[in-house]
């Protein structure tokens, strides 16, 4: 591991050590969407790329699935696995490796993501991983941050960080960005959902400390009745049908 992988490896280590193993809400907004492109996982062989808490890889583990949960944290996968110990949950393992590595793993009849692909690169490399490690009928579903618009990248790649505007995650990560997603579109075919209108609010978030927030939520409410401006929504839906 170099330099680079192991601070990387530390960041999450220090947000895993205080953010433990946990059940998810059963109506949580994300696993829900993923479910309904899942259909029914009672048996299924579900890998979840980046499980973090565990709470997604819990969530398909009591509903039937047969899962194994990856991350780079050996904090999170320690604390997972202790979980599931504790809880007498058999039908899940969590397993320290690099989302590279997949392909050790076997084949899966389905993949979760939450906000872990922006993480990868080089991500061509990734994309045909992903497609040999999914059966000829499997689908995958990925919740992620969207590179569509340039104003939010210029202002990501010039202000965030800066003049006591907050940064949230790593240093390697970047939204994901449509050229990604055309890398995908080699092995998959794939519909893109916008649950919602995420950009106004960013104002708020980064700029005012939480000021006029209720306001900005509106218009980004308002402006999603309208469909060409979801696109550039902060926020996206990555639902994924392998190619035979």
């Amino acid at each position: 591991m170099n330099t680079q992988e192991l601070q990387v490896e530390n960041f999450w280590n220090q947000i895993y050590s205080k953010n433990t193993s946990h059940f998810a809400d059963e109506n949580d907004e994300v696993l829900s969407a993923a479910l309904n492109h899942f259909g029914n996982i009672q048996g299924k062989r579900i890998l979840d790329i980046g499980c973090g808490d565990g709470r997604s890889s819990l969530y398909f583990a009591m509903k039937g699935a047969n899962v194994i949960a990856l991350d780079i944290s050996e904090v999170a996968i320690n604390n997972l696995n202790e979980f599931c110990k504790a809880n007498n949950i058999n039908n899940l393992q969590a397993i320290k490796i690099s989302a590279f590595e997949i392909g050790n793993l076997g084949q899966f009849d389905l993949i979760f993501g939450n906000l872990i692909l922006h993480h990868l690169e080089p991500f061509d490399d990734f994309s045909s991983t992903l497609r040999q490690v999914i059966t000829s009928n499997g689908k995958a579903f990925f919740h992620e941050n969207n590179a569509f618009s340039n104003l939010l990248i210029w202002f990501r790649n010039n202000l965030v960080g800066k003049y006591g505007i907050p940064k949230y995650g790593d240093d390697d990560e970047f939204p994901l960005m449509p050229k990604e997603v055309d890398m995908l579109r080699k092995h998959f075919s794939i519909k893109v959902e916008y649950p919602e209108l995420v950009f106004f609010g960013l104002i708020s978030v980064y700029l005012l400390k939480g000021r006029f927030h209720q306001p900005l939520l509106n218009l980004d409410n308002y402006l999603y009745k309208y469909p060409k401006f979801r696109k550039y929504s902060y926020r996206q839906y990555l639902l994924l049908q392998a190619q035979t």
